[in-house]
C-alpha cells in the first residue's frame, strides 16, 4: 500500500469527497462480513471487486472503503464497543436522517458477501440481509 493512500484513508474525513457516503457503504458491507463466525479473506477480495463495480477505476475511493470495512472489522471482533446491534442502529439511524443513503444498498453486492458463507453463517447473514430490505421499504417511502 502506498503512503499516500495511506493517508488518504486515515484522514479521509478531511480528504475524501463525500466520504460519508463511502462510510456508510463501509457499515453496510461490515455488518454483512461480522454477522459470520469467521472472516476470510476472500470476504475482503469480495470487497474490493463489489468497491470496483461502484467506483469503477477510481483506485483511492476503492483502496479507503477496502480500508474502512477492515477497520470496522476489527473493531467489532476485537472486543471494542462496536457489535453488530449497535452497527445496525447506527444504520438506522443515518438512514432516518438522510433518505438518499437507500440507494447505496444494493442488494446484489449484499448477497455476493453471503457466497462463502457456511450454513450457520449464511443464516445469520440472511437476518442482517433481511434487516437491510425492511429498512429500505420503510426509509424509501418516507
Amino acid at each position: 500500500m502506498s503512503y499516500k493512500l495511506h493517508f488518504l484513508s486515515i484522514f479521509r474525513e478531511l480528504f475524501v469527497p463525500h466520504y460519508r457516503s463511502l462510510e456508510f457503504r463501509a457499515k453496510i458491507f461490515t455488518a454483512m462480513l461480522i454477522a459470520k463466525n469467521s472472516i476470510l479473506d476472500s470476504d475482503y477480495q469480495e470487497v474490493e471487486e463489489i468497491a470496483k463495480d461502484i467506483y469503477g477505476d477510481d483506485k483511492k475511493r476503492i483502496h479507503i472503503l477496502v480500508q474502512t470495512v477492515k477497520e470496522y472489522v476489527e473493531k467489532a471482533t476485537q472486543g471494542s464497543k462496536l457489535n453488530l446491534d449497535l452497527l445496525l442502529k447506527d444504520i438506522d439511524y443515518e438512514l432516518k436522517m438522510i433518505k438518499r443513503y437507500v440507494k447505496k444498498i444494493d442488494f446484489a453486492h449484499l448477497r455476493r458477501l453471503m457466497v462463502n458463507s457456511d450454513e450457520i453463517d449464511a443464516h445469520f447473514q440472511q437476518q442482517v440481509y433481511e434487516f437491510f430490505l425492511n429498512e429500505v421499504k420503510i426509509y424509501s417511502h418516507s
